[in-house]
């Protein structure tokens, strides 16, 4: 083999390894990180402890009273690179005469989404000055055939079992926090894993409560993986480490002396 010869084999040679090499070190790679964004109203300040335990990597922003226009400001400020779901359950204190404000407000946070998957959830409330939610929810239900968000379908979920909600018909007792965090997770995970339709009771792989008066987990107890969903009379495939200050904070958020304000309660 003559000095040519050796010096092009010796380059393709040189060329292969380093492309080996290269395709190695892009499969040792950690993969990216992703992380679900939830960005809600009192509804996810009960709900959200249990969120945080059904799912590692979400991040609860969520304050008493927010309306959609607020929460749209508030993941325009809280979205990341990190972020692959958006979770925008808003609507509850919204003005259902108005429900074009939701309608621009979705709009406004799908285009802010661009590609990642949403998640919205149906709205449960007393009317407003006569109004019902009607409208609202129907607002959801076009934005998800529109867009393909999922949709956690609360509206459903309490007209099968209205005992997970307070007196004033907007707020949850302690297991309607955990169903309803239940169905935001399903909703979530169909978002991962390409899945059309809504998480609603029964319709995505959860059975409804068995027994909705259950009470939720004390924080002292030991908590093993379903044991909490067990409770509930539901299936909860996740596996949840023992989390007494996320049940804690649960049972806190269920049990307060008074529901948080929204709009049009007295």
């Amino acid at each position: 083999m003559n000095t040519i010869t050796k010096k092009a084999a010796n380059s393709i040679v040189g060329k292969l390894t380093a492309g080996i090499l290269a395709t190695a070190a892009v499969a040792a790679a950690p993969a990216a990180a992703s992380e679900t964004l939830v960005v809600g109203d009192s509804l996810e300040v009960g709900s959200g402890p249990y969120l945080r335990a059904a799912l590692p990597d979400v991040r609860v922003d969520a304050v008493k009273g927010r309306s959609s226009s607020e929460g749209v400001r508030v993941l325009g400020a809280q979205l990341a690179p990190s972020v692959d779901v958006v979770v925008f359950p808003l609507g509850t204190n919204d003005a259902p005469a108005s429900p074009q404000v939701l309608a621009a407000d979705l709009a406004a946070a799908a285009q802010l989404a661009g590609d990642r998957c949403m998640v919205v959830a149906t709205i449960v409330r007393p009317p407003v000055r006569g109004v019902s939610v009607a409208g609202l929810n129907r607002v959801v239900e076009a934005f998800a055939a529109r867009t393909g968000a999922q949709v956690a379908d609360w509206r459903a979920a309490v007209g099968a079992f209205p005992s997970v909600l307070r007196p004033d018909g907007v707020h949850a007792v302690g297991e309607g926090y955990a169903l309803r965090a239940s169905l935001i997770a399903e909703a979530v995970d169909a978002c991962r894993s390409g899945g059309s339709g809504s998480a609603a009771s029964g319709a995505a792989g959860i059975p409804a409560p068995r027994d909705p008066k259950a009470r939720p987990p004390t924080p002292s107890a030991t908590l093993r993986a379903p044991a909490v969903l067990e409770a509930l009379g539901f299936v909860f495939t996740r596996a949840l480490s023992p989390l007494a200050g996320a049940l804690h904070a649960a049972q806190v958020a269920a049990t307060r002396s008074g529901p948080e304000p929204v709009l049009g309660a007295p």
